[in-house]
């Protein structure tokens, strides 16, 4: 059965010739806005095969993926070991496998797996750009060919939220700078270092890659909290009362940063303890080991797709849209219930075509926009949609 790839989310607008959102008819996730990557063909109807033959290993690894797709992870999980005993060593199954123990509960089993020789060569493969991206909706035809196709970040991110679940807190520190040097413009990923480096005793280093986090994205609550955390630690409490501040209003039911507000107004109270996770309530939907969906590699049906209706740019100064390069970017949004951005995912882009500035505007407006909500059996779920913006002329 042919699946159809994730709606793609209309949207329209301009921002003084330099900014423009447009239809993403393009695959979700490109590399470096520019070639993205076109739809795979649809799966041919499976051939009648004769009672008692064994099913081909493609439509094995195409069973767990609709398991994922349902949350299922456990089930896939098992479906997926029985298919790597029947096919050659392959480090894409391999941390497709981890991925889903993880998420059905098993970090022991999940973390041994990512730290064996397939995935430690993956992790230092030097893959060209084109593989930068993240996992697609037919993520199963990479599971079967004995070759690593994907994307070493993955690797280095899923090792950091192990190693910080299990409080291995040095070895996740290691794998959060590897996640870092392949995206270092995604402010979440500064997050998962800051935190990491943060509870391992590396201060300087934590509250660098904290200010980092909530500079690249804005939007990312506990970012702002965390970086406020260290402003009063650093006897700065109008600064960190700000950050605060910022984080609730951006999620009224994140209860750290609120009780963290009180407090610092306090006299004589300490600095609250770093936080041990990474991110919390629906924005975990964005850790690649949490159960928590959807995520952004799944497919799931809607009856109605998320549509934008209201966009409030943050303009871009004069003096840096003149150096901007012509770029597009497809990107991913996480949108929920009530129809608000709540998560993004920033595709890989190298420094010289995005600049870190023209990031953190863009995660900047993201809060304000507003879309209808998808919906399924008439109630109104959470997606992840894609806008596509073009920067430059």
């Amino acid at each position: 059965m042919s699946i159809p790839p994730p709606f793609r989310l209309l949207a329209a607008g301009a921002l003084g010739g330099l900014l423009a959102l447009s239809s993403a008819a393009a695959a979700r996730g490109a590399p470096g806005g520019a070639a993205h990557r076109a739809p795979s063909p649809p799966r041919p109807a499976a051939a009648r095969v004769a009672p008692g033959t064994p099913r081909p290993p493609q439509d094995q690894a195409h069973e767990a993926r609709l398991l994922e797709d349902n949350g299922a992870y456990g089930q896939a999980a098992a479906t997926l070991r029985a298919l790597r005993r029947r096919v050659p060593p392959d480090a894409d199954l391999e941390l497709a496998l981890a991925l889903d123990e993880a998420r059905a509960g098993d970090a022991d089993s999940a973390r041994t797996r990512l730290h064996g020789p397939p995935l430690a060569a993956a992790l230092v493969d030097s893959l060209p750009v084109t593989r930068r991206h993240e996992a697609d909706w037919d993520r199963d035809r990479r599971w079967t060919d004995g070759r690593f196709e994907g994307w070493h970040w993955y690797v280095a991110r899923a090792r950091a939220e192990l190693d910080a679940a299990l409080g291995r807190w040095d070895e996740a520190t290691v794998a959060a700078r590897a996640a870092v040097a392949a995206r270092p413009l995604a402010g979440k990923e500064w997050l998962v270092l800051a935190v990491c480096a943060g509870r391992a005793g590396h201060a300087d280093e934590a509250r660098a890659a904290a200010d980092q986090a909530a500079t690249l994205d804005p939007s990312l609550p506990e970012a702002l909290y965390l970086s406020g955390l260290w402003a009063w630690k650093a006897g700065q409490r109008a600064r960190a009362q700000e950050r605060f501040r910022a984080a609730v209003a951006l999620d009224s039911s994140y209860r750290e940063p609120a009780l963290a507000l009180v407090r610092s107004r306090l006299p004589g109270v300490p600095p609250d303890t770093l936080p041990a996770a990474l991110l919390t309530g629906v924005r975990a939907a964005g850790l690649l080991t949490s159960a928590v969906g959807p995520k952004i590699e799944e497919f799931a049906q809607m009856d109605q797709p998320a549509v934008i209706v209201r966009q409030e740019l943050v303009p871009i100064p004069d003096s840096l849209a003149l150096t901007l390069k012509p770029v597009q970017i497809v990107l991913p949004i996480l949108v929920d219930e009530r129809g608000r951005a709540v998560l993004h995912e920033l595709p890989w882009f190298s420094p010289d075509q995005l600049p870190a500035a023209v990031v953190a505007l863009l995660a900047q407006s993201l809060p304000a926009w507003r879309f209808t909500p998808a919906r399924r059996l008439n109630e109104p779920r959470r997606v992840w949609a894609s806008v596509s913006i073009k920067y430059g002329k």
